[in-house]
């Protein structure tokens, strides 16, 4: 018997239309297949549809269109659906059989068998940017087609043989599992079987039976390694010994990539060592791309071969065989994206701070959280931060851009605007919203975190927080400072005019005093602190309220003053305060002959200024506390070197 080749040729576990790439590879995105890659990781984010029609240079040539495939991803789970039309291999087996007819010539009988990979199911599941696992269901049919010879009657006497065909199918699926997984950066591995199970529809006689797609169990590895760059080599194995090693490299820019591969191949049965080369050029955007793709043998394929030679060796795959051609693929794929494309990903917000209603200026300059995220992007990307803090924010309040860099990890600070209209008494706790935006108004993740609001009188015991309790309603405390320096504009008006702001400040202490009486906390804690206008209407406070509430009354008339910290043991603090008569040393004599009692700072052109400290809780007379006050500060931050030590610290207003 002899055996006629008529090849359509396709399919095998270990080769791919598209050449041998490193799966982490972009520009092989929707290059999909379930040939050497079970998992089918593929790297698009919605939809994919790919199409591939290709040759092959036989005599005569012929051309056929060999797959259609469409993938759809949903979330982290990837289903694809191939229809394969030129995925099939045809063999023509002519034996010695055969008839004389009447004209004398002769009629041989043929068999037909044929081969076909019509479909194809997969799913894949990410578990991670760098695990996938996936399964390849596939549906074959095989047709064998045998002639024989059987006598039709003419008569009583009279016979002539007509041939005649029995068609017998076994048709099948075929199912495999795999996995891919990324070590590294530089380093990719896959595991997949081969024919792991098989449900077969066969109803075939014990000669065809022989003839079936051979489905020997196996296992195929594969790994891509890349040294430098988007190169990389790239091997595959399978135990059914064979295998393709080659290299890939990928250059990308803007939005493209250019990329080329190439591969030689060994099949056990397939001769010499070295039995062919594939090799794939291709370019790729986010929205389509085109592969030119092919393989060259190195032995002659145009020949008869003997049935003995089929009959013991068989039929393992449809498209890398020994009677396989040289042919050559163009696959053309597109991308569709239905929905946004995530880009950045949080992956743990800290709260810095709770919330402290009356420090609503420090929340501008100073984040109050921060966020550790993560761009999912191969290009450089510019996040927009946002956060809503229930309670707090009507809607969210963006926080400067951060520019992060491709596959970067970053800390991203959150900023937030407090209205200094808030006036809730009691601390609560709250959610805060944080989101991350790229482009349009879709966030591309989010992230919740409680975060504890104190109520509007709350302090966290930080004197330097105190000016923020200063610069609360410095209206009100104009008019009353206004309303005092009324009173005393004669006076005011006989005056140097150097000496204006000491006199100033003594009037309003002298009024101020007077309506006041000291109380100490009565939460006997530095947790709560007066605003002005509240100092003023009940008439008393303790140090922390009389001192805020004497500068902001002279702040309200462009007196500059400072909080004086003085920091005792056992968490033991007081504050007073100091202000600014404008005064140089020379002219120190116009309101003192003792210098113990003012101290002297320079301003921000570096010229001396006279400061005088005032002891708020000696509500007696403003020479009373002045004297009280310079005498604790000349003490403690002068001859006990407070200054010097950082146990007393002067902290400006402004």
């Amino acid at each position: 018997m002899t055996m006629f080749c008529s090849i359509n040729s396709w399919a095998q576990n270990s080769f791919s239309l598209n050449g041998l790439w490193n799966l982490s590879q972009k520009g092989t995105t929707l290059q999909n297949t379930m040939d050497g890659n079970v998992s089918n990781h593929l790297l698009f984010k919605d939809w994919g549809f790919a199409f591939s029609f290709g040759g092959e240079f036989s005599k005569p040539l012929t051309s056929n269109i060999y797959s259609l495939s469409l993938s759809k991803r949903f979330g982290k789970s990837t289903l694809t659906a191939r229809y394969t039309p030129g995925f099939k291999k045809e063999f023509i087996f002519s034996n010695s059989n055969g008839i004389v007819l009447e004209d004398s010539s002769f009629q041989q009988l043929n068999s037909k068998f044929t081969y076909k990979e019509l479909l194809g199911l997969g799913y894949a599941f990410s578990f991670s940017n760098d695990f996938s696992l996936g399964f390849s269901f596939r549906y074959f049919s095989q047709e064998f087609n045998n002639q024989t010879f059987k006598p039709v009657s003419f008569g009583d006497t009279l016979f002539i043989l007509e041939p005649e065909s029995f068609i017998e199918s076994s048709n099948f699926w075929k199912g495999d599992i795999g996995f891919n997984y990324s070590i590294d950066d530089f380093l990719t591995l896959s595991v997949a079987s081969l024919n792991l199970f098989s449900i077969n529809e066969q109803n075939i006689s014990d000669e065809n039976l022989q003839y079936k797609i051979r489905a020997d169990k196996g296992a195929l590895f594969r790994a891509s390694y890349k040294p430098f760059g988007q190169t990389s080599i790239n091997l595959l194995y399978e135990t059914t010994n064979a295998f393709q090693f080659g290299f890939s490299s990928l250059a990308s820019f803007d939005n493209a990539h250019i990329g080329l591969c190439i591969a030689a191949q060994h099949d056990k049965l397939q001769t010499p060592y070295i039995n062919g080369l594939t090799g794939s050029i291709l370019f790729s955007n986010d929205l389509w791309g085109i592969s030119l793709s092919g393989i060259k043998y190195f032995n002659n394929r145009d020949k008869v071969y003997p049935f003995s030679e089929f009959k013991a060796q068989g039929i393992q795959n449809l498209i890398n065989n020994k009677y396989s051609l040289d042919k050559a693929f163009l696959t053309i794929t597109l991308t569709l994206n239905t929905i946004q494309e995530k880009l950045v990903r949080f992956l743990s917000v800290d709260i810095n701070k709770d919330i402290y209603p009356a420090f609503y200026e420090a929340y501008v300059d100073t984040p109050f959280a921060l966020g550790k995220i993560i761009s999912l992007s191969d290009k450089t990307i510019q996040v927009r931060p946002s956060s809503k803090i229930e309670g707090i924010n009507s809607d969210f309040t963006q926080s400067p851009i951060v520019t992060i860099q491709p596959k970067d990890t970053v800390l991203v600070p959150f900023y937030t605007i407090i209205s200094d209209s808030y006036d809730k008494q009691k601390a609560e706790i709250a959610q805060v919203s944080f989101a991350l935006t790229i482009s349009g108004e879709e966030p591309d993740d989010f992230n919740q975190a409680p975060i504890l609001i104190n109520g509007v009188n709350s302090w966290d015991g930080k004197v330097s927080n105190l000016k923020y309790f200063i610069k609360k309603d410095l209206g009100y405390s104009m008019g009353f400072s206004k309303n005092v320096l009324s009173k005393k504009k004669i006076l005011l008006d006989t005056i140097l005019y150097s000496l204006s702001p000491f006199y100033k400040a003594k009037y309003i202490f002298e009024d101020f005093a007077k309506e006041i009486t000291y109380t100490s906390d009565p939460r006997a804690t530095t947790e709560y602190v007066q605003f002005p206008n509240e100092t003023i209407k009940l008439r008393g406070g303790d140090c922390d309220d009389l001192s805020v509430c004497y500068s902001s009354l002279l702040e309200s008339v462009g007196i500059e003053t400072a909080l004086v910290d003085y920091k005792g043991g056992n968490n033991i603090r007081h504050v007073n305060i100091l202000f600014n008569t404008n005064l140089t040393p020379d002219d120190a004599k116009l309101i003192t002959e003792n210098d113990s009692k003012y101290f002297v700072r320079k301003d921000e052109n570096g010229t001396d200024e006279i400061w005088i400290p005032i002891e708020t809780t000696e509500l007696t007379n403003f020479d009373a506390a002045w004297e009280t006050g310079a005498e604790k500060f000349y003490t403690e931050a002068i001859e006990h070197l407070g200054l010097a030590k950082g146990v007393v610290e002067i902290i400006d207003v402004y």
